[in-house]
């Protein structure tokens, strides 16, 4: 009768050593561990006043959020770090408990409504931007009679017009609304989408009303 051979050590969470940041420090996290295939991080999400942990594995530009937890449930940041390292612990020793994910999508709900909340007024602007700049690509096309390649680059023309006033006004987005918008490419796209959203839906109006 042969005896199982021993099986190769593994890393757990409980191996793990949690290196907390000296305050005034100036790091992005609270609090760091790994083990021999992944980062752990503890951070502050300023958007949402949320601590989260993030797992990262190594070689690899991408990360998961597997613990969260809401600033004004604690008392201060040592209380939140520490309820953060127990539900880290909780979610990869024991995956088949719901509460800790319940945690995250709490996180992800919060960070979904800050962010269509602090970009609805540019996205609101450009809408209403790109709808007068459609109905005037559409009025000028009606009375002017011209199709095709014409009203194309009248269309660009005016939609140029227009654009220099969107940049102005994302460059005028306050600062403190920044984390909102994803730097320069996150205002890029907000008014983007709600300019060509606004443009299209007007001109298709007042076409179709003009030749019904």
């Amino acid at each position: 009768m042969s005896s199982a051979e021993p099986s190769e050590p593994t890393t757990h969470l409980t191996d793990l050593v949690w290196e907390d940041a000296d305050p005034g420090s100036g790091v992005w996290w609270l609090s760091r561990a790994h083990d021999d295939a992944r980062d752990f991080f503890i951070a502050e999400d300023p958007l949402t006043g949320f601590v989260v942990a993030v797992v990262t594995p190594r070689r690899s530009g991408h990360f998961r959020v597997v613990a969260a937890i809401r600033l004004a449930d604690v008392l201060n940041f040592y209380d939140a770090v520490a309820a953060i390292k127990s539900q880290v612990h909780l979610s990869l020793t024991h995956p088949e408990v719901a509460t800790v994910r319940e945690l995250v999508h709490r996180w992800r709900r919060r960070r979904t409504w800050v962010l269509i909340r602090d970009n609805l007024p540019l996205g609101t602007a450009a809408y209403l931007i790109g709808s007068l700049l459609g109905f005037f690509i559409a009025v000028f096309a009606i009375s002017s009679g011209l199709a095709g390649a014409p009203i194309v680059f009248v269309g660009m023309l005016i939609g140029a017009m227009g654009g220099s006033f969107l940049k102005f006004l994302a460059d005028r987005k306050p600062r403190k609304e920044s984390l909102a918008l994803a730097g320069s490419w996150g205002r890029f796209a907000v008014i983007t989408a709600g300019a060509i959203l606004g443009a299209g839906l007007t001109s298709a109006g007042v076409l179709t009303l003009f030749w019904n």
